[in-house]
């Protein structure tokens, strides 16, 4: 025999349980994918500055552009991976650490810059 179930008490509850629990997940996504794209503007900024400090520091060498490149990099929060001259451009990569997933990851930009020089009088 078959007992038919015709009670729908407690129906609201499982959907409002859905409801929230599809609601966090979303919440949880655009603020993983936020904190990426807050990761990947640090990472440009810093990638920008190290690249402008070397270049302008370029005149000294090319080691002591780099250095400071690194330096650049380091107080925006990233971290220099490559410094890379081509002539009088130098062209660096910096990482920046996301620590928005549990797993990690970084940004990587790349950033390039040339010298230095009196433009206006």
């Amino acid at each position: 025999m078959r007992a038919v179930v015709t009670d729908d008490r407690g129906a609201a509850t499982v959907v409002a349980a859905a409801m929230i629990g599809a609601l966090t997940l979303l919440l949880a996504s655009v603020l993983v994918l936020g904190s990426a794209v807050a990761t990947r503007h640090r990472a440009a900024i810093a990638a920008d500055l190290a690249a402008l400090g070397g270049a302008a520091e370029g005149v000294r060498g090319q080691q002591a552009g780099c250095d400071r490149a690194g330096d650049l990099a380091g107080r925006n929060g990233g971290e220099l991976r490559s410094c890379t001259w081509q002539g009088w451009d130098l062209e660096v990569v910096v990482a920046v650490s996301c620590g928005c997933l549990p797993a990690g990851g970084s940004a990587t930009v790349r950033a390039r810059a040339g010298p230095v020089v009196k433009v206006m009088g």
